[in-house]
């Protein structure tokens, strides 16, 4: 057989495989319950609503078959132009690129911004789909903690003085503002005017990601970065992936019109253009009117799922393990004793208690994080969530007992 490897570029030696997928493998088992896959619902997907503007679209003509500009439809970007003005961002439709998702505006910003060896800063812990694509450019990452307000804002500043002593400078950072994956938690109002006045200072960009966004559970929107950036420093990353169906592949850039320019002609290369049936499904929902009251539904749906996770928790963990308390998204942050190793236990967890979650360490970029575990409380069965918790505390119990 021949050796493959031996044709591989070198940047594969950087590329790593997501912890999120090798967990979904130990689920596969009848009688688990899953809280590692950050999915939406599937029972929150609007089939009658999707049903119904698919066969408009056909009674009309046959162009949501047909390939599309690489840019997008000029209709949908006009439309996401609109969204992003009422939140207070500066933009036109030349503004904003569509791309298949946020993971392949993530690839793009990456190929365009990033040679061999780039300094990249990132949340620790941060969104693994996030990390891969820029290591699978070879960007050096650089990790910046967390805590219950987001990025540390003050490690930040000292790590930036350090590095430009050193004549360092990285290219951008990458943060997930609202509601983050992993930990839930939302970067403050002062925390992001904090960050954007340190990326003019030492002259970096600011990638923005937000697909959660929308998903809030009461909590009044905060203003995004980019509404405070009047020179086109920040990139803004959207999705419609967590509030109307991930099948559909859409999301969106919205940055500077170069920039713009220059991923268009990255896209290109990469897929000539996104799949058009579905800008097509996105550009009427939202025309129909109908998807405000859709995301609605999502927050008390999730919402919910949220209370109940946070209830269970307060039952049956042992006082030895804290978690975040998100105010919308998908994510819950567990911290376990030090001397727990969770990815260690995962095997343990599913064969015995049968319950499955993602271990933390895989978030991490300098290979802490072993005592961590996210907890996606989107996915599961609402009938599931305590009789989960339940047994996931049985699994922490006995490891801290074994301890002892």
């Amino acid at each position: 057989m021949l050796e493959m490897e031996r044709y591989y570029a070198k940047r594969v030696e950087e590329m790593r495989g997501s912890d999120i997928r090798d967990a979904f493998k130990l689920t596969e088992e009848p009688g688990i319950i899953s809280f590692a896959g950050g999915f939406p619902a599937p029972e929150s997907f609007p089939v009658p609503l999707i049903e119904g503007l698919l066969q408009g679209l056909f009674e009309e003509d046959y162009s949501g078959l047909q390939y599309g500009p690489t840019e997008g439809l000029e209709e949908l970007r006009y439309e996401i132009a609109l969204r992003m003005r009422a939140d207070g961002v500066d933009c036109t439709t030349d503004n904003i690129l569509i791309t298949n998702g946020s993971q392949q505006a993530l690839d793009l910003i990456c190929k365009v911004m990033l040679d061999p060896g780039d300094l990249v800063l990132v949340e620790q812990p941060g969104y693994i789909g996030g990390l891969n694509a820029i290591g699978n450019y070879q960007g050096r990452k650089i990790g910046i903690p967390m805590d219950e307000d987001g990025l540390r804002i003050d490690v930040l500043a000292n790590r930036l003085k350090e590095m430009a002593a050193k004549g360092q400078h990285p290219k951008f950072i990458y943060t997930v503002t609202n509601f983050h994956n992993p930990t839930g938690v939302t970067l403050s109002t002062t925390r992001r005017q904090g960050l954007l006045q340190l990326a003019q200072e030492y002259d970096f960009l600011i990638l923005e990601d937000n697909p959660y966004g929308l998903i809030s559970f009461g909590q009044e929107a905060l203003p995004h970065i980019k509404t405070m950036d009047d020179e086109g420093r920040v990139i803004y990353l959207g999705s419609f992936s967590k509030i109307l169906t991930p099948g559909v592949r859409v999301g969106w850039v919205t940055a500077s019109q170069p920039l713009i320019r220059q991923l268009t002609i990255a896209k290109q290369g990469t897929d000539l253009c996104s799949s058009t049936l579905g800008m097509k499904l996105v550009l009427e929902s939202i025309r129909s009117g109908k998807l405000e009251a859709h995301i609605e539904s999502l927050r008390i749906l999730y919402r919910r799922r949220r209370d109940l996770m946070l209830q269970a928790l307060s039952t049956y963990m042992p006082a030895e393990v804290h978690w975040t308390r998100p105010s919308g998204g998908f994510f819950i942050w567990l911290r376990l004793p030090s001397y727990i190793d969770t990815k260690a236990m995962l095997p343990f967890a599913v064969a015995e208690e049968k319950v499955a979650y993602v271990s933390g360490k895989g978030f991490h970029v300098d290979g802490s994080g072993q005592s961590t575990i996210r907890l996606a409380c989107s996915e599961a069965f609402e009938t599931d969530i305590e009789e989960g918790i339940r047994r996931l505390a049985k699994a922490i119990r006995h490891r801290i007992e074994a301890a002892m």
